[in-house]
Protein backbone atom coordinates (compact mmCIF):
# COMPACT_ATOMS: atom_id res chain seq x y z
CA UNK A 1 0.00 0.00 0.00
CA UNK A 2 1.13 3.56 -0.71
CA UNK A 3 0.48 6.62 1.41
CA UNK A 4 -0.68 9.71 -0.46
CA UNK A 5 -0.20 13.05 1.27
CA UNK A 6 -2.85 15.73 0.87
CA UNK A 7 -1.49 19.28 0.79
CA UNK A 8 -4.26 21.84 0.91
CA UNK A 9 -4.52 25.46 -0.16
CA UNK A 10 -3.58 26.96 3.20
CA UNK A 11 -0.46 24.84 3.49
CA UNK A 12 0.67 25.84 0.01
CA UNK A 13 -0.07 29.49 0.76
CA UNK A 14 1.89 29.44 4.02
CA UNK A 15 4.96 28.21 2.16
CA UNK A 16 5.11 30.27 -1.03
CA UNK A 17 2.71 33.22 -0.88
CA UNK A 18 5.37 35.49 0.66
CA UNK A 19 8.40 33.90 -0.96
CA UNK A 20 8.45 34.89 -4.61
CA UNK A 21 12.27 34.72 -4.62
CA UNK A 22 12.05 31.01 -3.82
CA UNK A 23 9.38 30.44 -6.48
CA UNK A 24 11.43 32.32 -9.06
CA UNK A 25 14.50 30.21 -8.30
CA UNK A 26 12.48 27.02 -8.87
CA UNK A 27 11.06 28.33 -12.16
CA UNK A 28 14.55 29.30 -13.30
CA UNK A 29 15.58 25.71 -12.58
CA UNK A 30 12.68 24.57 -14.77
CA UNK A 31 14.02 26.68 -17.63
CA UNK A 32 17.48 25.19 -17.12
CA UNK A 33 15.94 21.71 -17.32
CA UNK A 34 14.12 22.78 -20.48
CA UNK A 35 17.30 24.13 -22.06
CA UNK A 36 19.19 20.92 -21.27
CA UNK A 37 16.27 18.82 -22.56
CA UNK A 38 16.34 16.89 -19.28
CA UNK A 39 12.61 16.30 -19.26
CA UNK A 40 9.69 14.62 -20.97
CA UNK A 41 6.84 17.08 -21.45
CA UNK A 42 3.98 15.84 -23.67
CA UNK A 43 1.72 18.37 -25.41
CA UNK A 44 -1.11 19.72 -23.30
CA UNK A 45 -4.49 18.04 -23.67
CA UNK A 46 -7.51 20.34 -23.79
CA UNK A 47 -10.94 19.15 -22.72
CA UNK A 48 -13.66 21.40 -24.16
CA UNK A 49 -17.32 21.02 -24.99
CA UNK A 50 -16.61 21.96 -28.60
CA UNK A 51 -14.09 23.80 -30.75
CA UNK A 52 -16.42 26.79 -30.61
CA UNK A 53 -16.05 27.09 -26.83
CA UNK A 54 -14.49 30.22 -25.36
CA UNK A 55 -10.71 29.92 -25.20
CA UNK A 56 -10.84 30.13 -21.38
CA UNK A 57 -13.64 27.55 -21.06
CA UNK A 58 -11.60 24.36 -20.74
CA UNK A 59 -9.81 21.84 -18.57
CA UNK A 60 -6.14 21.21 -19.36
CA UNK A 61 -4.03 18.18 -18.53
CA UNK A 62 -0.31 18.97 -18.15
CA UNK A 63 2.17 16.19 -17.32
CA UNK A 64 5.95 16.14 -16.98
CA UNK A 65 8.86 13.91 -16.09
CA UNK A 66 12.07 15.60 -14.95
CA UNK A 67 15.14 13.42 -15.47
CA UNK A 68 18.23 13.20 -13.28
CA UNK A 69 19.59 11.41 -10.24
CA UNK A 70 16.35 12.11 -8.36
CA UNK A 71 13.67 12.12 -11.06
CA UNK A 72 10.32 13.84 -10.56
CA UNK A 73 7.02 13.13 -12.27
CA UNK A 74 3.49 14.44 -12.00
CA UNK A 75 0.49 16.04 -13.62
CA UNK A 76 -1.52 19.25 -13.27
CA UNK A 77 -5.27 19.20 -13.93
CA UNK A 78 -6.40 22.81 -14.31
CA UNK A 79 -9.96 23.88 -15.01
CA UNK A 80 -11.01 27.32 -16.19
CA UNK A 81 -14.25 29.05 -17.08
CA UNK A 82 -14.42 32.67 -18.19
CA UNK A 83 -17.78 33.20 -16.47
CA UNK A 84 -16.54 32.16 -13.00
CA UNK A 85 -15.82 35.74 -11.84
CA UNK A 86 -19.53 36.52 -12.23
CA UNK A 87 -20.09 33.87 -9.54
CA UNK A 88 -17.43 35.52 -7.34
CA UNK A 89 -15.06 32.63 -8.12
CA UNK A 90 -11.54 32.59 -9.46
CA UNK A 91 -11.43 31.92 -13.19
CA UNK A 92 -9.29 28.80 -12.75
CA UNK A 93 -8.54 26.11 -10.19
CA UNK A 94 -6.03 23.27 -10.21
CA UNK A 95 -4.91 20.03 -8.63
CA UNK A 96 -1.41 18.60 -8.94
CA UNK A 97 -0.57 14.92 -8.46
CA UNK A 98 3.03 13.87 -7.83
CA UNK A 99 4.12 10.30 -8.54
CA UNK A 100 6.95 8.20 -7.18
CA UNK A 101 9.21 7.63 -10.23
CA UNK A 102 10.35 4.29 -8.78
CA UNK A 103 6.86 2.78 -8.66
CA UNK A 104 4.68 5.34 -10.48
CA UNK A 105 2.37 5.30 -7.45
CA UNK A 106 0.90 8.71 -6.52
CA UNK A 107 2.59 10.14 -3.43
CA UNK A 108 0.98 13.58 -3.06
CA UNK A 109 -2.07 15.56 -4.13
CA UNK A 110 -1.71 19.33 -3.86
CA UNK A 111 -4.01 22.27 -4.35
CA UNK A 112 -2.37 23.71 -7.46
CA UNK A 113 -4.15 27.05 -7.86
CA UNK A 114 -1.58 29.21 -6.09
CA UNK A 115 1.30 27.14 -7.46
CA UNK A 116 0.03 27.80 -10.97
CA UNK A 117 -0.43 31.54 -10.36
CA UNK A 118 2.92 32.01 -8.61
CA UNK A 119 4.94 30.17 -11.26
CA UNK A 120 3.24 32.33 -13.91
CA UNK A 121 4.17 35.46 -11.97
CA UNK A 122 7.74 34.16 -11.69
CA UNK A 123 7.93 33.88 -15.49
CA UNK A 124 6.96 37.56 -15.71
CA UNK A 125 9.67 38.55 -13.22
CA UNK A 126 12.25 36.51 -15.12
CA UNK A 127 11.19 38.15 -18.40
CA UNK A 128 11.39 41.65 -16.91
CA UNK A 129 14.87 40.99 -15.53
CA UNK A 130 16.07 39.57 -18.84
CA UNK A 131 14.57 42.05 -21.29
CA UNK A 132 13.77 45.29 -19.41
CA UNK A 133 15.48 45.31 -15.98
CA UNK A 134 15.41 49.10 -15.69
CA UNK A 135 11.63 49.37 -16.14
CA UNK A 136 9.90 52.25 -14.40
CA UNK A 137 6.36 52.05 -15.80
CA UNK A 138 4.24 48.90 -16.19
CA UNK A 139 0.69 48.47 -17.47
CA UNK A 140 -1.25 45.49 -16.06
CA UNK A 141 -4.26 44.65 -18.23
CA UNK A 142 -6.79 42.35 -16.57
CA UNK A 143 -7.14 42.43 -12.80
CA UNK A 144 -8.42 39.04 -11.77
CA UNK A 145 -6.40 36.95 -9.31
CA UNK A 146 -3.33 36.84 -11.53
CA UNK A 147 -3.42 40.53 -12.39
CA UNK A 148 -3.76 41.50 -8.73
CA UNK A 149 -0.90 39.19 -7.83
CA UNK A 150 1.31 40.90 -10.40
CA UNK A 151 0.47 44.40 -9.20
CA UNK A 152 1.05 43.46 -5.56
CA UNK A 153 4.36 41.66 -6.03
CA UNK A 154 5.81 44.02 -8.65
CA UNK A 155 5.19 46.96 -6.36
CA UNK A 156 6.98 45.29 -3.45
CA UNK A 157 9.69 43.40 -5.34
CA UNK A 158 11.06 46.18 -7.57
CA UNK A 159 11.61 49.52 -5.75
CA UNK A 160 12.76 51.04 -9.05
CA UNK A 161 9.25 50.76 -10.54
CA UNK A 162 7.51 54.11 -10.28
CA UNK A 163 4.10 53.32 -11.78
CA UNK A 164 1.96 50.20 -12.16
CA UNK A 165 -1.08 51.34 -14.11
CA UNK A 166 -3.89 48.79 -13.93
CA UNK A 167 -6.97 48.40 -16.09
CA UNK A 168 -9.83 45.94 -15.95
CA UNK A 169 -13.24 45.97 -17.59
CA UNK A 170 -14.90 44.03 -14.79
CA UNK A 171 -12.70 42.99 -11.85
CA UNK A 172 -12.56 45.36 -8.85
CA UNK A 173 -9.12 46.03 -7.38
CA UNK A 174 -9.45 49.21 -5.30
CA UNK A 175 -7.77 47.47 -2.37
CA UNK A 176 -4.46 47.67 -4.25
CA UNK A 177 -4.52 51.43 -4.78
CA UNK A 178 -2.91 52.11 -1.41
CA UNK A 179 0.22 50.26 -2.53
CA UNK A 180 3.24 52.21 -3.72
CA UNK A 181 2.94 53.20 -7.37
CA UNK A 182 -0.29 51.33 -8.13
CA UNK A 183 -2.79 53.38 -10.15
CA UNK A 184 -6.21 52.70 -11.64
CA UNK A 185 -6.74 53.64 -15.27
CA UNK A 186 -10.16 54.67 -16.59
CA UNK A 187 -9.43 53.19 -20.01
CA UNK A 188 -7.22 50.78 -21.88
CA UNK A 189 -5.71 53.64 -23.87
CA UNK A 190 -4.62 55.55 -20.79
CA UNK A 191 -3.20 52.40 -19.25
CA UNK A 192 -1.03 51.79 -22.31
CA UNK A 193 0.11 55.40 -22.69
CA UNK A 194 3.62 55.79 -21.29
CA UNK A 195 4.06 52.12 -20.39
CA UNK A 196 7.44 50.49 -20.98
CA UNK A 197 6.20 47.00 -20.14
CA UNK A 198 2.71 45.56 -20.70
CA UNK A 199 1.49 42.44 -18.90
CA UNK A 200 -1.84 40.92 -19.98
CA UNK A 201 -3.80 38.54 -17.75
CA UNK A 202 -7.25 38.69 -19.33
CA UNK A 203 -9.78 36.17 -20.62
CA UNK A 204 -9.80 37.70 -24.11
CA UNK A 205 -10.74 35.31 -26.90
CA UNK A 206 -9.73 37.62 -29.76
CA UNK A 207 -7.09 40.34 -30.27
CA UNK A 208 -7.90 43.91 -29.31
CA UNK A 209 -4.49 45.65 -28.87
CA UNK A 210 -2.98 47.00 -32.09
CA UNK A 211 0.63 47.82 -32.91
CA UNK A 212 -0.08 51.56 -33.07
CA UNK A 213 -1.21 51.51 -29.42
CA UNK A 214 2.15 50.32 -28.10
CA UNK A 215 4.08 53.57 -28.44
CA UNK A 216 7.44 53.17 -26.69
CA UNK A 217 6.66 49.80 -25.12
CA UNK A 218 9.84 47.69 -24.99
CA UNK A 219 8.46 44.48 -23.52
CA UNK A 220 5.12 42.70 -23.83
CA UNK A 221 4.44 39.76 -21.50
CA UNK A 222 1.49 38.11 -23.18
CA UNK A 223 0.26 35.74 -20.47
CA UNK A 224 -3.30 35.53 -21.76
CA UNK A 225 -2.06 34.86 -25.32
CA UNK A 226 -4.98 36.36 -27.28
CA UNK A 227 -4.75 40.11 -26.58
CA UNK A 228 -2.39 41.33 -29.33
CA UNK A 229 -3.01 41.51 -33.05
CA UNK A 230 -0.68 39.53 -35.28
CA UNK A 231 1.05 42.72 -36.44
CA UNK A 232 2.54 43.08 -32.94
CA UNK A 233 4.31 39.73 -33.37
CA UNK A 234 5.49 40.66 -36.84
CA UNK A 235 7.10 43.85 -35.55
CA UNK A 236 8.69 42.43 -32.38
CA UNK A 237 11.29 39.88 -31.36
CA UNK A 238 9.19 36.85 -30.39
CA UNK A 239 10.18 34.72 -27.38
CA UNK A 240 8.21 31.62 -26.34
CA UNK A 241 8.67 29.19 -23.48
CA UNK A 242 8.35 26.07 -25.65
CA UNK A 243 8.12 26.26 -29.43
CA UNK A 244 6.32 22.95 -29.98
CA UNK A 245 3.71 23.58 -27.29
CA UNK A 246 2.98 27.05 -28.67
CA UNK A 247 2.57 25.75 -32.24
CA UNK A 248 -0.14 23.36 -31.06
CA UNK A 249 -2.20 25.94 -29.16
CA UNK A 250 -4.90 27.73 -31.13
CA UNK A 251 -3.73 31.23 -30.25
CA UNK A 252 -2.62 34.29 -32.22
CA UNK A 253 0.94 32.98 -32.55
CA UNK A 254 -0.37 29.83 -34.23
CA UNK A 255 -2.30 31.97 -36.72
CA UNK A 256 0.92 33.67 -37.74
CA UNK A 257 2.69 30.33 -38.10
CA UNK A 258 -0.11 28.87 -40.22
CA UNK A 259 0.01 31.88 -42.54
CA UNK A 260 3.78 31.70 -42.90
CA UNK A 261 4.25 35.08 -41.20
CA UNK A 262 6.11 33.68 -38.18
CA UNK A 263 8.94 31.22 -38.78
CA UNK A 264 10.78 28.97 -36.36
CA UNK A 265 14.18 30.48 -37.14
CA UNK A 266 12.92 33.90 -36.03
CA UNK A 267 11.53 32.76 -32.67
CA UNK A 268 13.60 32.19 -29.53
CA UNK A 269 12.79 30.03 -26.54
CA UNK A 270 13.09 31.78 -23.19
CA UNK A 271 15.39 29.06 -21.84
CA UNK A 272 17.87 29.82 -24.64
CA UNK A 273 17.93 33.52 -23.69
CA UNK A 274 18.67 32.53 -20.09
CA UNK A 275 21.07 29.59 -20.46
CA UNK A 276 21.90 29.15 -24.15
CA UNK A 277 23.49 30.88 -27.10
CA UNK A 278 21.20 33.89 -26.78
CA UNK A 279 22.15 34.52 -23.14
CA UNK A 280 24.22 37.60 -24.03
CA UNK A 281 22.09 38.75 -26.94
CA UNK A 282 20.88 42.34 -26.89
CA UNK A 283 17.41 43.06 -28.26
CA UNK A 284 17.09 46.24 -30.30
CA UNK A 285 13.41 45.70 -31.09
CA UNK A 286 10.43 45.35 -28.81
CA UNK A 287 10.22 41.86 -27.29
CA UNK A 288 6.96 39.95 -26.97
CA UNK A 289 7.18 37.04 -24.54
CA UNK A 290 4.48 34.48 -25.31
CA UNK A 291 4.56 31.86 -22.51
CA UNK A 292 1.98 29.12 -22.91
CA UNK A 293 3.03 27.66 -19.56
CA UNK A 294 5.07 24.52 -19.05
CA UNK A 295 4.21 21.54 -16.88
CA UNK A 296 7.80 21.28 -15.65
CA UNK A 297 7.34 24.62 -13.86
CA UNK A 298 4.30 23.38 -11.95
CA UNK A 299 5.68 19.93 -11.17
CA UNK A 300 9.06 21.22 -9.95
CA UNK A 301 7.41 23.83 -7.73
CA UNK A 302 4.90 21.30 -6.38
CA UNK A 303 7.79 18.93 -5.65
CA UNK A 304 9.57 21.60 -3.60
CA UNK A 305 6.38 22.28 -1.65
CA UNK A 306 6.04 18.54 -1.05
CA UNK A 307 9.64 18.25 0.13
CA UNK A 308 9.21 21.09 2.63
CA UNK A 309 5.95 19.82 4.04
CA UNK A 310 6.04 16.04 3.97
CA UNK A 311 7.83 15.73 7.31
CA UNK A 312 5.39 17.90 9.25
CA UNK A 313 2.89 16.39 11.66
CA UNK A 314 -0.31 17.90 10.30
CA UNK A 315 -0.56 16.51 6.78
CA UNK A 316 -3.58 14.38 6.03
CA UNK A 317 -3.07 11.22 3.99
CA UNK A 318 -4.88 8.23 2.60
CA UNK A 319 -3.85 4.72 1.58
CA UNK A 320 -4.12 3.15 -1.86
CA UNK A 321 -3.38 -0.43 -2.86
Amino acid sequence: MAEVLLIDRDQVRNLIADDIAFVKSVVLEAFRVHHEKSCVQPPKQYLQESEASHTADRIISMSAYIKGGSPISGIKWIGSKHTNPRLVLNRSSALIVLNDPQTNFPIAVLDGSLISAMRTLAVSLIAVERFKPDVKSIACIGMGRLGKLHARILSAYYPSIERIVCFSRHAPFDELLSMRGVEKSPSLKKALDGAEVIITTTVADKPYIQLKQLGHVRLVINLSLMDFHLEVYQNSDVVVDDWLQCTLAKKVLRQGIDRGLIRRENVLELSDTLFGKSKIRRFAKRVIVNPLGMAIEDILLAWEVFQRLKSTEHLASFQIE
